[in-house]
């Protein structure tokens, strides 16, 4: 970033810094609908309180992003967010002439906001350096608007690959068929399974789903087309994600960062585990990065797991007799709630007792003795290698259900696959 731009940190007009001169979203949105939206440049159909609420969320974004600038942040989120936001404008049908429009009609009136007090003398530096930065502000909002429009034609072209992409997780796809959709098959994928979470599992769903579940869909499938070009192949939901991405095409160990991006992009915590697969069994694949997914839910893990971090636990969660026997280590617990929980964050913190005792707010002692009952009602000792080892497959195989009837897995497994619908 210039200089110049970066000095308009400390610039004032009437003995206030800039920064703190920032003005409120809603006037700024205001001045935008009644400049611009009541101009009728947008579709008809869209009701005036869902524009009023989608053009402060844009300001939002824009003030953040100069706020940013001002102070010489990072400013990636914040462009990220202003280019998810007007791919859901184009989504609407505004045209990008319209959309340009509009965000001048904004950054004008922040800048006459910010300077509408200056006087010539005193503060002629400070509204030149902020001039510069609206310069800057408004080169960047230019690039994003572009960005964003070429995003959404890409998305919106996007049904052929995403029925390909059906057939692949359903296991019907051929070259053939790629082909006749002009998609080109790869010879192996990395699976990506992706579960979008409230910040509390089982959290009563917002009222305003219905609105933000387009959007986080939308935002998503754009950081993923940014993180992987054309290559990628996707179905998508409000809840799930199932990625296709050609091994070629992606770096492993940037994984995680990868799903920190998706993370942020979907404005929620996510899980994520994915597996490498043939063309030819992608399906298996799926299956498999799902599992691990339900999984992670049991035993209420975030962020990436590979599956061979949980091939222990994938096998200890399969159906049989000896998931079924390790699961019963753990029945004498079951009229002791408070042990059953102290050991399930015991093993989580990786049987450290001190974690233990600030991650449930006890003594450290009030551990000690929970364990050491723990060792006296299951003959299993959690504070010596072979006793944790043992209840922590027992605690897998109970968490994941493993030993119970096939007919109750298949259930639990229907109710987590990825779902028919591509995006």
């Amino acid at each position: 970033m210039p200089d110049s731009v970066l000095s308009a940190r400390a610039a004032t007009t009437v003995g206030r810094p800039v920064l703190d001169r920032l003005p409120a979203a809603s006037t700024i949105s205001g001045k935008i609908l009644s400049r611009f939206i009541v101009g009728s440049e947008l579709p008809t159909r869209v009701p005036i309180a869902v524009l009023r609420r989608n053009v402060t969320v844009l300001v939002n974004a824009c003030l953040e992003l100069a706020d940013r600038m001002l102070t010489g942040g990072d400013t990636a989120e914040p462009l990220a967010e202003v280019r998810a936001d007007i791919m859901g404008w184009a989504h609407q049908g505004v045209t990008i002439g319209a959309m340009h429009k509009a965000v001048r009609v904004g950054t004008q009136a922040v800048f006459d906001h910010l300077t509408a007090q200056a006087e010539l003398d005193q503060d002629h530096g400070a509204v030149i350096e902020t001039a510069q930065m609206f310069v800057h502000l408004s080169r960047e909002l230019s690039m994003a608007i572009s960005q964003a429009y070429l995003r959404d034609i890409r998305a919106a072209g996007s049904e052929a690959a995403d029925a390909v992409a059906t057939a692949l997780i359903a296991g019907t796809a051929t070259p053939a068929m790629a082909r006749a959709f002009g998609v080109r098959l790869a010879a192996s994928y990395f699976v990506f399974a992706m579960q979008f979470t409230p910040p509390h599992d089982g959290a009563e769903p917002r009222p305003d789903r219905q609105i933000l579940a387009p959007r986080t869909i939308r935002r998503v499938r754009a950081e993923v087309l940014h993180q992987c070009d054309d290559h990628v192949l996707m179905q998508m939901d409000a809840d799930t994600a199932t990625l296709l991405i050609p091994q070629d095409h992606f770096d492993p160990h940037t994984a995680e960062r990868f799903v920190e991006q998706i993370a942020a992009a979907a404005q929620t915590r996510v899980r994520a585990a994915f597996v490498a697969a043939a063309a030819d069994s992608i399906s298996e694949g799926v299956e498999r990065a799902h599992a691990v997914l339900d999984i992670m839910r049991r035993l209420r893990r975030v962020g990436l797991e590979r599956f061979d971090d949980l091939s222990l636990e994938y096998q200890l969660s399969r159906p049989g007799t000896a998931g079924k026997h390790l699961a019963a280590l753990l029945d004498p617990l079951e009229d002791h709630p408070i042990l059953l929980e102290t050991l399930t964050t015991h093993l989580a913190t990786h049987s450290t007792r001190l974690r233990t005792a600030r991650a449930l707010h006890v003594h450290p002692n009030t551990v000690d003795y929970r364990l050491n009952k723990i060792a006296e009602i299951t003959g299993l000792d959690p504070t010596q290698p072979d006793g944790v080892w043992r209840l922590r497959s027992a605690l897998v195989a109970r968490m994941t259900g493993a030993g119970e009837e096939e007919s109750v897995t298949d259930s639990d497994s229907d109710s987590t696959a990825p779902t028919a619908q591509a995006c």
